[in-house]
């Protein structure tokens, strides 16, 4: 699998508490690398531009060792990938689609849109390898805040690129910025901490069978929260609790039948990711006492 490093990682970070964020950020990209195989490459597209102005005035302005250590170890995992991955050279105009949301943003200059788009062509041409994109998610620029009191989505704008080299024909690169989004493809639009059937969820999360089109609107307002919506209609919206913070879902269920078969139309789900004494992700997280009398615990499954 090649990957390609998102330039706005290497952006300054303004306090030393976004140079935490720079180290968990970077040593998230270092874990997925690693244990899903991906190579960074270093095409000259981008890559020595990339350290030559971004990484260096970054690196400049750091201030914790572990912040720096990180930033070495992400260019290692580059450079160790010179002599194995090539591609070839970009030829010509290529269509593309996707690539001015991301790149030609500021703060980043608009040249990194041509840069990026080329190194993704190159990318495209090395035979039987997925091209993802390692992407750094920024609220104002691939990322959409729904905010009503103390509750919080998180909506993915931009989850993949499109390009059409003449060599390969149409591609899409997926907009990666999670370990899950390598299995679960639809979390690169969606929660990472949505429960899928995968992990044996007794109430999973059913993507939308078009969940990819951006024609498909996936936040709606439900019960007066922001809620991801679900293929039956379902609402899925983080707890009412400061920041959005806890371990699962409160889902509107808005399906007649599967209300009746639940006995309840909302319940709390036990999100993907949650401590092992929270639950099983996609299980019931919690009943009210009130409530608990009525709830029959059947769980659901995707069509």
């Amino acid at each position: 699998m090649i990957g390609l490093l998102d330039p706005a990682f290497l952006l300054p970070r303004a306090a030393q508490a976004d140079e935490k964020q720079l180290v968990d950020e970077l040593d998230l990209i270092a874990i997925m690398c690693r244990r899903n195989n991906i190579a960074i490459p270093p095409f000259e597209e981008y890559w020595p531009e990339l350290w030559n102005t971004l990484g260096r005035d970054l690196e400049r302005s750091l201030s914790h060792p572990d912040a720096k250590a990180a930033l070495r170890q992400l260019r290692q995992l580059g450079d160790a990938s010179g002599d194995k991955i090539r591609g070839d050279a970009p030829d010509g105009a290529v269509w593309r689609r996707g690539f001015t949301d991301l790149f030609s943003w500021n703060p980043l200059n608009s040249e990194w849109e041509r840069r990026m788009a080329e190194a993704a062509v190159r990318a495209a041409t090395i035979p039987h390898e997925r091209v993802i994109l390692l992407a750094r998610r920024i609220v104002g620029r691939n990322v959409r805040r729904h905010t009503v009191n103390n509750t919080e989505i998180l909506e993915n704008t931009r989850w993949q690129l499109h390009i059409q080299p003449r060599v390969v024909g149409p591609r899409r690169i997926a907009c990666v910025h999670h370990p899950r989004n390598l299995t679960e493809k639809w979390t690169t639009r969606f929660d990472w901490r949505l429960p899928a059937s995968s992990d044996g969820a007794r109430y999973p999360f059913c993507p939308p069978d078009r969940w990819w089109n951006h024609s498909e609107k996936t936040v709606r307002t439900i019960s007066s929260k922001p809620a991801w919506v679900d293929v039956n209609g379902n609402g899925w919206s983080r707890p009412s609790i400061a920041g959005g913070v806890g371990y699962h879902w409160d889902v509107h269920v808005r399906v007649l039948a599967i209300s009746q078969t639940i006995g309840m139309d909302q319940i709390n789900v036990v999100e993907f990711g949650a401590p092992q004494s929270e639950g099983q992700p996609g299980d019931l997280h919690h009943v009210p006492s009130r409530k608990t009398a009525r709830i029959k615990d059947t769980g659901w499954s995707c069509p």
